[in-house]
């Protein structure tokens, strides 16, 4: 995996950062739209069953938010590290994409080693797809 699918404003930032980082990787300009309703993301939370108790709590404060600025905060401080490839899916679709747009323009400006970029990569790749299935199943 060397694409990283960024928006026209995250591609400025990510070209901010030194040379060394940049080395290595394709940037895809991401032009899939999807405008996510609060209703829409409300219900696929509801839905949402993990298997990681840890998650349950940070679902729990998720169901609490009123905007995907709140649940980018809570996720983006949350240590997934741990966490168990098919929670983080289920995660990240009952989400959806608008909260990966805040974390990711928020992580861009952070990264400081090849791993960070790495993780940016897996975050865009991540939102690429979901917006691919939104955007075909919700439109």
């Amino acid at each position: 995996m060397t694409e990283l699918h960024l928006t026209l404003a995250e591609q400025k930032l990510f070209a901010s950062l030194p040379a060394n980082l940049r080395e290595g990787w394709t940037v895809v300009e991401e032009m899939q739209k999807f405008d996510d309703t609060i209703t829409h993301r409300r219900t696929r939370v509801s839905f949402l069953k993990l298997h990681d108790p840890k998650l349950n709590v940070l679902k729990e404060q998720i169901e609490g938010t009123k905007d995907a600025a709140e649940i980018a905060k809570l996720v983006a401080d949350f240590d997934l590290k741990e966490v168990q490839q098919a929670d983080l899916a289920e995660l990240f679709f009952a989400l959806g994409p608008q909260p990966l747009y805040l974390i990711i323009a928020a992580t861009i400006p952070t990264v400081k080693t090849d791993k960070d970029v790495e993780s940016l990569a897996a975050l865009s790749l991540i939102r690429n797809a979901l917006l691919r299935a939104f955007v075909r199943n919700y439109t």
